[in-house]
């Protein structure tokens, strides 16, 4: 198997590991605080991995680095307050929307032209975002699920400022990362206020584990990108959404209803398709530029 396949499936693993650990903190402790202590530690071992091999901050596109970060952190916050209220499949499933909100973001602030073909991926994933959220219903509409809205909004939001900082900016992964980290840790801390719970016993573990594991997560992910084709890796990441349905089973008895499967169907099935467009559009415009 492609090392970078395997790299995409750890990492997925890894996240979905991570949102155990997040649901299982939110029983006892305040949202603001997980957030806190998971960008504290994380920057911490960012700034090790940083020094250990000499990468160094620059000084140019220091807004766009903020900005990234400070959605970052929002997105972070956003995604814990709906892990702590809805199942870990049905959040899985919400966050693969962002690949809908890039292609909106794309079409609305840089004026791509959005393809027709896209417009059957587009009603299929807004189709599915309804079979989950079911707002005709408002007695068993989940309030949190609109934190999980909101997550992949961000998120969208991030992938841009990424793409722009790493590739035509030339700026270091880490380097990225650690804005977004500080950013998270300034945010938890301000959410978190007065409301400080110590933890107790294995609620540090569960932290540290948290700090450790987010930041792997991250290398592992980054590694898949540069080992194989960037469309198998976003691929490979919906098993992010199988994973977190397992742990959801298994560790807190969570069970996905049929519209939810259905509408977790729908969302992966008309994201990849977008995803093929996005990538089958990038090569046309090289072979045009080729000729």
């Amino acid at each position: 198997m492609n090392k970078g396949v395997i790299m995409a499936l750890i990492s997925a693993l890894a996240f979905s590991i991570l949102n155990v650990f997040v649901k299982e903190l939110s029983f006892t402790l305040p949202i603001g605080e997980i957030a806190f202590f998971r960008g504290l530690i994380s920057s911490i071992i960012i700034v090790g991995l940083m020094r250990y091999q000499h990468v160094h901050l620059s000084h140019r596109d220091v807004p766009t680095l903020i900005m990234r970060g400070v959605l970052g952190g929002m997105g972070m916050i956003c995604l814990f307050y709906a892990l702590s209220g809805m199942s870990l499949g049905d959040v899985s499933i919400l966050s693969q929307l962002s690949a809908f909100f890039v292609v909106i973001f794309a079409a609305v602030f840089l004026k791509d032209i959005l393809p027709k073909k896209a417009m059957i991926p587009m009603a299929m994933i807004v189709m599915g975002a309804s079979l989950i959220l079911h707002p005709w219903n408002y007695s068993t509409f989940n309030s949190y699920a609109l934190f999980a809205l909101a997550q992949a909004v961000l998120s969208a939001a991030v992938y841009t400022t990424i793409s722009k900082l790493t590739n035509g900016g030339g700026h270091h992964q880490y380097e990225v990362v650690f804005y977004f980290l500080i950013c998270a840790t300034i945010s938890g801390a301000i959410l978190m206020g007065n409301d400080y719970i110590g933890p107790q016993g294995i609620e540090w573990l569960y932290i540290l584990a948290m700090g450790v594991i987010s930041v792997l997560a991250q290398i592992w992910m980054t590694n898949a990108y540069a080992w194989t084709d960037p469309i198998v890796v976003s691929f490979i990441q919906y098993t992010g959404v199988f994973f977190n349905a397992v742990w959801g089973f298994f560790v807190f008895g969570e069970i996905m209803t049929i519209l939810s499967v259905a509408g977790g169907v729908c969302i992966i099935s008309g994201s990849m398709y977008l995803s093929k467009i996005k990538r089958d559009r990038v090569m046309d415009m090289r072979e045009t530029k080729v000729r």
